[in-house]
């Protein structure tokens, strides 16, 4: 196709591809791997999945697929490190840039599910941390890149600076924390700010300045909740969702950051009892799960998706997802303190039976392939 059509030509027919695809096209030559890794095509294609991290696998799902297309719309990874994987105990803390940030029992991983390269982040400080709150964003500017731990019950958190490439303590005795639990949920990140729901106060947000490191309260818009709300983000606006009753959900947005009474009802829906919300997207859709699947809900043409994911042994666990821009970054902006980037392309599913797979393994020095047996050793 090359020798008859121009690269841009090339290029925009392939910005339309699933990531599957894309990512095997790559092996076709040197130029197409160079044309596909190019910072502007990325750019151009500007392409959202969604990551949702199950028991047996990572499910990369690609939302502009119809999802009755399951060779171009699921991808099933492994977990980037078996050694850290943990039955039920891998969430998802945040995304940025492409690179979702997971977090194992015993370790934080930065992980790109388009290329399949992951690292470990150094580990934070220990204490006797059970439950704690996480968050992951950014100030001003996007190099002020910050993870951060909230204790419940305590007047200290734990802070990874990006520019500084390491873990440092800082205290919440500025609120007054210690009558806060956080029972593992993870920070939502909208405007420069993280937000938490209070356990012990489902009604109460937990807010975050990433860039001052400071904190302070404000209050959802709705006075009782049939379970805890779930936050998200809208068009860069942060969004609640609440269970006003056993089948009735309501959504709200906060237009102007920081104000309560800029809360604004967006649509409400109902839906059978046993469905909990999972993952809000940034279109306004809402990913869902009863106890036997998940779905996609589009509140505004009131229409259900079906995934075909089976969640009926995880329905009682909370699941974390997010919606993440596809990319082709070995790395984040200003962060020098990881090791190298490792990647593992193999799937999970209809080709498990195959005899070898096909990894490529990328770093600044170029990009090499190997052949990997199905244990994983090269062949």
């Amino acid at each position: 196709m090359a020798d008859i059509l121009p690269d841009d030509i090339v290029r925009n027919i392939l910005a339309w591809l699933p990531a599957k695809p894309l990512v095997r096209f790559r092996c076709v030559s040197k130029h197409w791997n160079h044309m596909l890794t190019e910072p502007n095509f990325m750019s151009f294609r500007s392409r959202k999945s969604i990551i949702l991290p199950l028991s047996e696998a990572l499910h990369l799902i690609d939302d502009n697929v119809p999802t009755d297309d399951m060779t171009h719309s699921m991808l099933k990874r492994c977990h980037p490190d078996k050694n850290l994987w943990d039955k039920y105990k891998v969430k998802v803390i945040g995304t940025f840039n492409g690179i979702v940030l997971l977090r194992y029992t015993h370790a934080l991983i930065l992980y790109n599910p388009f290329t399949g390269a992951s690292t470990k982040l150094p580990c934070p400080p220990y204490r006797d941390c059970r439950r704690p709150g996480y968050g992951f964003g950014y100030g001003a500017t996007p190099d002020d890149l910050k993870i951060v731990r909230l204790k419940q019950k305590s007047d200290i958190c734990d802070v990874c600076s990006f520019k500084n490439s390491s873990w440092s303590s800082w205290s919440t005795i500025q609120l007054n924390m210690k009558c806060i639990t956080f029972e593992n949920y993870v920070g939502t990140f909208a405007n420069g700010f993280l937000h938490w729901v209070a356990y012990n106060n489902p009604q109460l947000l937990i807010v975050l300045n990433v860039k001052d490191m400071v904190l302070s309260e404000m209050h959802l818009p709705f006075a009782k909740s049939f379970i805890r709300a779930h936050l998200g983000t809208i068009d860069g606006c942060l969004c609640s969702l609440n269970k006003v009753n056993a089948n009735k959900f309501e959504l709200w947005v906060l237009k102007e950051h920081g104000v309560e009474k800029s809360w604004l009802p967006k649509c409400s829906f109902t839906c059978k009892p046993d469905h909990i919300s999972v993952c809000i997207l940034a279109s306004g859709r809402i990913l869902m799960k009863n106890p036997s699947e998940l779905i996609i809900y589009d509140y505004l043409e009131n229409t259900y998706e079906k995934l075909n994911i089976s969640s009926n042994y995880e329905y009682r666990i909370k699941m974390y997802a997010v919606e993440y821009v596809e990319s082709l970054a070995y790395g984040v902006i200003g962060f020098s303190g990881v090791g190298s980037w490792t990647a593992d392309m193999r799937e999970i599913g209809d080709d498990v039976g195959m005899p070898y797979w096909l990894a490529w393994l990328s770093s600044t020095r170029g990009c090499k392939q190997i052949v990997l047996t199905d244990n994983g050793q090269v062949a």
